[in-house]
């Protein structure tokens, strides 16, 4: 971490806003380590810089702009973690008030209140953004038979749709106030966000439906990953009442309980079938896409696959019409749906991977994608195709000049004085070279390229798709 990069004022004792010797006793008493002390005695002087150059004179004068202030710079390298040792060095700090300083105890309580309110904005923002990953069902929707289990067609999507009012309800009673419902009020990553569905996931795993509720094997779902990474399950069980399911005899030490939604006896029935379509081979996280009770999972088959459905579902109409075209071209190659890769649906055949396209815009200057934004956009390498179909790339290059960049033979990753190809992150006498380089002659020229930072086409429409496509095909040798 490099804290240097935010000088502190130079202070003498008289100048010291924080209480530094106290808290440098405490770590020391606390037995931390001399980096973790070094770390921490830091940042309280970059802090009480801060505060000083402000011009606060009692602990009332504290804002969020000073603690806004101490978690810059933007640029610094491994931003998340810089972010996480700020946190805890606050939090640290505020126990030690209330342990041995009393006298700045408002500034302890002010250093809760900021991170309670960024917890319950965090909160928020996830429950949000998973309701509104739940997509309006169509009016018409024919289910798989074999999820049926002897419901009829109608009596199955009138339980799927009450399913999803109820997961919706949910969500917005969370938005409301998350922390009723046990979300976290500490540092964490977002996995620890997906509590609903995990819960409801548990519920039909390890239980059986039967008489129109399900009996839940206690200690399997207590026993469970999806269950275990959550604090306060007992909270979203509350929750979960509130909202018109039914828990009997639910306990962590329990062998077994009961669940039920009384208003339809279906929706535990729906829930299990649903459950059914879980991977348990496969880490949880992976089961991201089945989140958002997509229909698509459960209605008939047809043309199309599941997966390609659902991932369509959220795409733009122009990324559909691609997609379909796309569809058509992978399979004269035999290659099929396997999942998603890099936000894109992906088609693969063996080993080999069929053109990668997606919704989404690339910021200036980055090496990726991002998932907002409705342009068209792919990113391919190309290297080979230059000897293999000269005129072929002639013409895409002429077609995408900004991509290819003909004009400048290229060093990348900072590369200077023909030094080794380099890692943009090491120094260039490090002898360490970048395992994307990239080299490729045309027309007697020589050219470098960083594959991480180049080869991006962007906002593009379903006939620059064809034209990428039809070298990508000679690029890999797909025929």
């Amino acid at each position: 971490m490099q804290y240097d990069l935010i000088t502190p004022l130079d202070l003498d004792s008289g100048d010291m806003f924080l209480d530094r010797a106290g808290y440098t006793t405490y770590l020391a008493r606390k037995k931390s380590s001399e980096k973790l002390t070094k770390e921490r005695i830091g940042l309280l002087d970059r802090f009480n810089a801060i505060i000083t150059k402000n011009k606060i004179t009692k602990l009332e004068e504290v804002s969020d702009a000073e603690i806004e202030e101490l978690k810059r710079p933007w640029n610094v390298s491994g931003r998340a973690n810089f972010l996480h040792n700020i946190a805890k060095f606050l939090h640290d700090y505020a126990a030690f008030i209330k342990k041995e300083n009393p006298t700045q105890l408002p500034l302890a309580d002010y250093i809760d209140g900021y991170y309670k309110k960024g917890f319950i904005a965090r909160a928020k923002a996830a429950a949000e953004g998973r309701r509104k990953h739940i997509l309006p069902l169509p009016a018409e929707i024919k289910i798989n038979s074999e999820y049926l289990r002897g419901m009829d067609n109608a009596a199955f999507v009138d339980a799927f749709r009450e399913l999803h009012a109820l997961v919706i309800r949910c969500y917005e009673d969370i938005e409301r106030d998350p922390l009723a419902w046990g979300y976290p009020d500490y540092e964490t990553t977002d996995g620890y966000y997906n509590r609903v569905m995990d819960v409801l996931f548990a519920i039909g795993l390890y239980g059986v439906y039967e008489d129109g509720g399900i009996a839940v094997d206690g200690a399997a779902f207590f026993a469970s990953n999806s269950i275990k990474r959550h604090k306060k399950i007992e909270l979203m069980i509350k929750g979960f009442e509130q909202m018109g399911l039914l828990f009997e005899g639910f306990g962590k030490k329990v062998k077994s309980f009961h669940v039920e939604y009384p208003d339809n006896k279906e929706v535990m029935a729906v829930l299990s079938v649903y459950t059914s379509l879980l991977d348990t081979t496969k880490n949880d996280w992976q089961w991201y896409y089945l989140n958002g009770l997509s229909h698509r999972f459960i209605e008939a088959p047809g043309k199309y696959p599941a997966l390609w459905h659902y991932q369509m579902d959220y795409a733009t109409d122009e990324l559909r019409e691609v997609q379909m075209w796309l569809f058509d071209e992978a399979e004269k190659y035999g290659f099929s749906v396997t999942g998603f890769n890099k936000g894109c649906i992906s088609y693969t055949k063996g080993s080999k991977e069929f053109l990668l396209v997606r919704n989404g815009h690339r910021p200036e200057g980055t090496n990726h994608f991002e998932n907002d934004g409705t342009q068209i956009g792919t990113k391919v390498s190309f290297i080979h195709a230059f000897e293999r179909d000269p005129e072929g790339m002639r013409v895409l290059c002429d077609r995408f000049p900004d991509v290819f960049r003909l004009d400048d033979p290229g060093r990348c990753c900072g590369d200077k004085n023909d030094m080794p190809h380099q890692f943009a992150d090491h120094s260039e006498d490090d002898g360490k070279r970048c395992a994307f380089v990239m080299k490729f002659k045309f027309n007697g020229v020589s050219y470098k390229r960083c594959g991480l930072g180049n080869f991006f086409f962007v906002d593009i429409t379903l006939d620059d798709v064809k034209a990428i496509l039809e070298m990508f095909l000679i690029e890999n040798k797909i025929k």
